[in-house]
């Protein structure tokens, strides 16, 4: 049996030295109380880095509380790139508030690089050319 499991099984034993700690009676004892990041029950340990009153049940249901709140952090409240919209996104890496202002984005990224593209291509003089046409 290892440690963890004791403390298990034993709770009312750390609630007594618990208790006794709190009294000042043993204030050296370490002895804490902590409320299961799994379950939510309260329990006392001597293991500073405990989280869980057993790992094995409450472990990975606290883990995934944990990453899911997480997730939910990420979503956050944003504005939208395109429109200015406040949105609240359905993935943590969402950037616009819908469809249609993604493809506008799209559209004007593709335009945008197509017009360098053209213009790289000429020469310094026509494209000054170019410029000059375009400003009147």
């Amino acid at each position: 049996m290892g440690n963890s499991e004791w403390e298990y099984q034993n709770q009312e034993t750390l609630k007594a030295w618990y208790q006794e700690k709190i009294s000042g009676k043993k204030p050296n004892l370490a002895v804490r109380k902590i409320i299961c990041k799994g379950c939510g029950r309260e329990f006392y340990t001597q293991i500073s880095t405990k989280k869980y009153c057993l790992y094995h049940l409450c472990g990975n249901r606290g883990y995934r509380k944990e990453l899911s709140e997480r997730a939910r952090e990420a979503r956050k409240d944003r504005v939208c790139k395109v429109c200015g919209k406040v949105f609240t996104p359905t993935r943590s890496d969402g950037v616009y508030c819908s469809n249609a202002c993604r493809q506008k984005a799209y559209r004007k990224s593709v335009t945008d690089n197509q017009v360098v593209t053209k213009n790289t291509c000429l020469s310094v003089t026509e494209q000054k050319r170019i410029a000059t046409r375009e400003r009147s």
